[in-house]
C-alpha cells in the first residue's frame, strides 16, 4: 500500500513538471517580419506575442544565397569575378533572454559570408585575392526557438517564417 502511494504522488509529481515544460500558448508576429537587404547581409526584425518565459533564439537563414565576386591584383586593380554567382549560404541568430510577458521585439543579421579563394571567384591565379561585392540573398528562414522552460538549455522550435528579399 506504501509503495503504489508513493509511486502514484511521484507520478503526479513528474506529470505537474511536464505540463509546466512548454508554457507558451500561441506563438505569433505581432509585427512583421519585415526584411532589408543590405548589401552583404540581410536583416529581419519584428515582434513576438504569445511565447512562455524561456529564453528565446531567433535565427535568419539563406542556406542558398549566391554572392557577386571582385578580383583584386597586387597592385590594387579591381576586376570582376569569372564566376559571379558564387553560392554561400549566411546565417545569423539573436538570442533574447526572459521575454517579457510572453512578447518581445527583434532584429536579427545576418553574419557577413567569408571571402571565396581566388580559384572559387574565378579570379586569373592565386595571386589575386577574392572578395564578395555583393550578396543576393533569394528566399530563407527566419525560426523562433524556445526554451522549454528557463534554465533547461533545451530549445524547441515554435515558429518558422518564409523571408525573401
Amino acid at each position: 500500500m506504501k509503495r503504489t502511494t508513493i509511486a502514484t504522488l511521484l507520478l503526479i509529481v513528474l506529470a505537474s513538471v511536464s505540463t509546466v515544460i512548454v508554457s507558451a500558448d500561441s506563438p505569433h508576429f505581432k509585427t512583421g517580419p519585415s526584411s532589408v537587404d543590405n548589401g552583404m547581409t540581410a536583416t529581419a526584425s519584428g515582434s513576438l506575442a504569445g511565447l512562455g518565459n524561456g529564453d528565446v533564439i531567433i535565427t535568419l537563414n539563406f542556406p542558398n544565397a549566391s554572392g557577386a565576386t571582385l578580383c583584386t591584383n597586387k597592385g590594387g586593380t579591381e576586376a570582376p569575378g569569372q564566376n559571379p554567382a558564387l553560392g554561400v549560404s549566411v546565417s545569423g541568430s539573436q538570442f533574447v533572454d526572459n521575454p517579457k510577458n510572453g512578447t518581445l521585439r527583434f532584429s536579427v543579421t545576418t553574419l557577413v559570408p567569408p571571402n571565396p579563394s581566388p580559384a572559387e571567384a574565378g579570379c586569373a591565379n592565386a595571386n589575386w585575392s577574392a572578395s564578395f561585392s555583393n550578396i543576393t540573398f533569394g528566399c530563407g528562414t527566419l525560426t523562433v526557438q524556445q526554451e522549454t522552460f528557463q534554465g533547461s538549455g533545451v530549445y524547441v522550435t515554435v515558429l518558422t517564417a518564409n523571408v525573401c528579399l
